[in-house]
């Protein structure tokens, strides 16, 4: 039994549990720490980001610790308590340090992971570690090995670890095994892979700093050191004053609430965007920035959000759509246009509404938006219009684990969605006109009075039925949307409150979560920035009829973020048989959505 407690603001809240959760703190910088009190993770431990993801601890062990009894989550830092001994962990914002602190001097390994993130490969690991006056020095270097690679004995990469503290060190210099249960559940291989006892502390602070440079690390390490007090204070007071406890909302709702502001305020970069998610999707992925865009609009930041747009408004491609991510071109993403074209109307709209439009545009900017999503729009009409509709290859939308080929409803819809944009902005009445003309094709090929089928000649019914109504609402009168939920619901509702992604009669629906073999991934998981999507639709369709079905799906999400998985953080997705935490354990498009559902639902 765990007792987790999150604590903002002189406010607390406590959920005693009995199963496997996991925290994870950031520097706002790319690096991240992330500890299990059970099942352990390829993916735990010390991770700093330059350039590449780089592991570098593996774990911090106590020696002769009892089990994990409680969990702080304080926001600014973490507290873990293991009987009469409790361990902190601090990672300041935007330095590559992690402050590690024991309530009393205690003797612990440091175990040394050092590699790539993605990188499986086990030759060719070399650690050497030296005293430096009141440092270790900690330099690994990774060099091929013709077991595994084409050539051997090539230096890849070096990387240092200096840590700082004030106590007793002895070297230990051991390669011993160690088991991935989280990994082994989600049939992500490998299951075990052998790691570096490096060395045993005594002591109750060391602050371990990373670096390609040593002397950067060294210099890293002492300021950290000396200012810890400094930074955790300046830390303290960034949450105190960005995460307010509304008073408006239910306790646990409000404090899920502010978890997910500081989910996705973690996964922020250097505030040049928005990671998809930790601890395996630290990229940025175009789709996944433009859905979670509206909640960093919502939170007043509108730097991040246009710096995002403009990033991404510059990488469209020559056929009108958008690689799947920005540094990666060679696979497209048929559905980032239409997100990017709703998340700047989003933005011109709520800064024209707050009157401050020109604090944060020129007329200029404003123009050169226009401009490039009618580009967009254009080439999309060009390359991928048939008979009017659009068309997409497989594995371009959101759904990628299937082919998806052909004319899908969502896109359509954000077909539709720019148009009316377009015709708002330049007022050219020949985007009224295809506006018209879509509408009526889509009607005529979607729409059975029963629901929207997913695609022409594809009446599967899947959730993207209310990604359609979000893009673009007047597809339907709102009797007909209220027939076509009502029937999609009865095929997708899972009464814990979330939707799976296809109807649960159909032969290829997955009650489970398969994890990387991804026969579930779109044929039964439930996701949760699907299920808030839903509740915002829900609730602007009609919030009396649906109450039941809007208030589960807050009712689930709220209770994951608090108290499952990564405590405090939106997991990617559930399995459909009940309510877990799956997939990606902090994932941005699961709190931005939670963010906009609490403020959809709570004007």
């Amino acid at each position: 039994m765990v007792s987790i407690i999150h604590s903002l603001n002189n406010k607390d809240m406590k959920e005693n549990l009995n199963r496997d959760v996991r925290f994870l703190i950031t520097n706002k910088k790319g690096s991240y720490f992330c500890v299990a009190n059970e099942n352990k993770s390829r993916y735990d431990g010390l991770f700093f980001f330059d350039k590449n993801m780089y592991k570098i601890i593996e774990s911090l062990r106590v020696v002769d610790s009892q089990k994990t009894s409680k969990i702080v989550n304080k926001f600014y830092d973490i507290e873990k308590s293991n009987g009469d001994l409790t361990e902190t962990f601090f990672m300041p914002h935007h330095h590559n340090s992690l402050v590690y602190e024991l309530s009393n001097k205690s003797v612990f390994e440091v175990i040394l992971d050092a590699k790539e993130s993605y990188d499986q490969r086990q030759w060719g690991r070399f650690y050497t570690i030296l005293q430096e006056d009141d440092k270790i020095i900690i330099k690994f270097v990774k060099k091929t090995d013709s077991r595994e690679d084409n050539s051997d004995g090539i230096e890849e990469y070096s990387l240092f670890l200096v840590l700082k503290f004030e106590g007793m060190f002895k070297k230990i210099e051991e390669w011993k095994k160690v088991s991935y249960e989280f990994d082994k559940k989600r049939n992500s291989t490998p299951y075990g892979r052998y790691v570096f006892h490096a060395i045993s502390l005594k002591t109750n602070k060391v602050v371990f700093s990373f670096s390609k440079n040593k002397e950067n690390a060294k210099k890293e390490a002492d300021y950290v050191f000396e200012n810890t007090e400094i930074l955790r204070k300046k830390q303290k007071e960034y949450y105190n004053n960005s995460l307010d406890l509304r008073k408006d909302l239910k306790d646990d709702v409000s404090m899920a609430y502010c978890c997910a502001v500081n989910s996705l305020d973690s996964l922020t970069f250097n505030d040049k965007g928005i990671f998809a998610g930790l601890p395996w999707f630290f990229q940025f992925w175009t789709r996944d920035e433009a859905v979670s865009l509206k909640a960093l609009m919502l939170q007043g930041n509108f730097n991040l959000t246009k710096n995002v747009l403009s990033r991404h408004l510059k990488t469209i491609l020559y056929d009108g759509k958008l690689p799947i991510k920005s540094d990666y071109l060679k696979l497209r993403s048929a559905d980032s246009a239409g997100w990017i074209s709703k998340r700047a109307e989003d933005l011109m709209y709520i800064l024209e509404n707050k009157k401050i439009l020109g604090n944060y545009l020129t007329k200029d900017e404003v123009k050169n938006k226009e401009e490039r999503i009618e580009y967009s729009l254009d080439f999309m009409m060009k390359y991928h219009a048939k008979e009017d509709l659009i068309f997409n290859n497989a594995k371009e939308t959101w759904m990628d684990s299937l082919s998806r080929d052909g004319f899908r409803i969502e896109i359509q819809a954000m077909q539709l969605s720019t148009y009316k944009l377009m015709y708002k902005l330049n007022n050219n009445k020949i985007y009224q006109k295809f506006e018209k003309k879509l509408k009526k094709e889509v009607i005529d090929k979607f729409w059975n009075k029963k629901w929207l089928a997913d695609g022409v000649d594809d009446f599967t019914i899947r959730p993207n039925i209310f990604i359609a109504y979000y893009m673009y609402p007047k597809l339907l009168a709102q009797t007909e949307w209220v027939t076509c939920f009502n029937n999609a619901l009865k095929c997708l509702w899972n009464n814990w409150g979330g939707i799976a992604t296809i109807d649960k009669k159909d032969s290829l629906f997955r009650s489970r979560h398969t994890g990387e073999n991804n026969k579930s991934y779109h044929n039964g998981d439930s996701w949760f920035w699907i299920n808030n999507l839903a509740a915002i639709v829900l609730h602007r369709l009609d919030k009396k009829r649906y109450k039941k079905y809007i208030n589960k799906i807050l009712e689930a999400s709220t209770k994951e973020i608090l108290w499952q998985g990564m405590i405090g953080h939106h997991a990617e997705l559930s399995s459909s048989y009940d309510l877990k935490s799956e997939g990606c354990l902090a994932q941005a498009w699961s709190a931005a959505m939670y963010i906009e559902m609490i403020n959809e639902i709570y004007k």
